[in-house]
């Protein structure tokens, strides 16, 4: 008899007075149940009886000696060691895996929280975001996003790569965004902040280590495969993708659509809702961090693209998935590309190229 069964027995006889047989016939039950019920005066005791041995049993002291010197020892092995001698061990591989379940230790990851100090550090990352129609061509978009990661006010801005140039335009658009710097920026492994290793093996990019000493930044790299070491962004690149991308297909038809949508959720929603974590609004939070930030330096860090080119016989360059017209003196000479923030979108403006002393203004064709 269970004890929600003897509970309703009791409540049905004392507060709605019913008799044996018609609490019997309510809850579809014997009569002898009703009557032994209601002459228990404590409820029943669930906890099962004693439960029927295993044909392990008489192994599991040697199964605990073994993984107690062996910790990494596998079931295949096990099952091994315990079929030898006379006494072997009958059964099959699935008792003995269940049972190295229960006593092998465990080696599970352990996370701590981390708490962030006002003006202490920024997280940044790249999200995915499908594709845009872009003339006769579909472009990927990414999103960058970046997080002070004491308030969570965030910045978001889209972009059709993921290049070393475009990250790092990215991450100045933030700090310039922000109005100052933290003291430290934390990243995975990124192509356009590592070149190779990772976490405190990681040897950084010398363009990233120029940017962050101009704005006096402690680059963090995390770990391989290591995400939850940046949360903060990550969850922000989540809510991206669920709250600012998802049912927005008609505003989202064209290249501009998301420029307009990236300056809205940002002002409008990610920034003055209450954080979840926080319980406050970021743009209120920030309040406390923005005298903490160190201001930006006067001179502007300089993030225009340079790229080598060879223009074609036909005096043309190829660009970011784009032709550009170059003037026929410059035809099978190599030359460098120069593309700021917003020139390097096909249709946008014009690119600088300049071969030997001379500078050519270039546009798409």
């Amino acid at each position: 008899m269970k004890v929600s069964q003897w509970a309703e027995i009791r409540r049905l006889a004392e507060v709605e007075r019913l008799s044996q047989r018609q609490i019997a016939e309510r809850l579809r039950c014997c009569w002898r149940t009703v009557k032994k019920a209601l002459t228990m005066p404590h409820p029943p005791d669930e906890t099962r009886g004693p439960q029927r041995g295993s044909i392990l049993d008489p192994h599991k002291p040697k199964i605990e000696a073994l993984i107690a010197k062996y910790p990494d020892l596998s079931a295949v092995r096990v099952l091994e060691e315990i079929r030898k001698g006379p006494e072997a061990y009958p059964g099959e591989i699935s008792v003995v895996r269940s049972y190295l379940r229960q006593i092998r230790p465990l080696r599970q990851r352990i996370y701590q929280e981390v708490f962030y100090e006002p003006g202490q550090a920024l997280q940044v990352d790249w999200g995915s975001c499908g594709y845009v129609a872009m003339g006769s061509t579909q472009r990927r978009v990414s999103v960058f996003v970046a997080v002070l990661c004491y308030s969570r006010l965030c910045y978001i801005e889209f972009c059709l790569s993921e290049r070393k140039a475009e990250f790092y335009r990215c991450l100045v658009h933030a700090l310039q965004f922000f109005g100052g710097s933290p003291r430290q920026v934390i990243f995975d492994n990124l192509k356009a902040a590592v070149l190779n290793g990772s976490g405190k093996d990681a040897c950084l990019h010398p363009d990233f280590l120029a940017l962050c000493g101009h704005f006096c930044l402690q680059p963090i790299a995390c770990a391989r495969r290591d995400p939850e070491s940046k949360g903060t962004v990550e969850a922000k690149v989540r809510y991206v993708k669920r709250n600012a991308l998802q049912g927005r297909d008609e505003e989202l038809q064209s290249w501009e659509g998301y420029g307009r949508l990236a300056l809205y959720w940002r002002d409008q929603v990610a920034n003055v809702r209450v954080h979840d974590a926080t319980r406050e609004r970021p743009v209120d939070r920030f309040q406390k961090e923005r005298g903490l930030l160190r201001p930006l330096p006067a001179a502007p860090f300089n993030t225009d693209e340079m790229v080598p080119v060879v223009v074609n016989s036909h005096a043309r360059v190829n660009f970011d998935g784009n032709r550009y017209s170059v003037p026929p003196e410059l035809a099978r000479k190599t030359a460098l590309l120069r593309a700021d923030t917003g020139r390097c979108i096909p249709d946008s403006c014009s690119l600088i190229v300049s071969a030997g002393d001379n500078l050519f203004t270039v546009r798409a064709e």
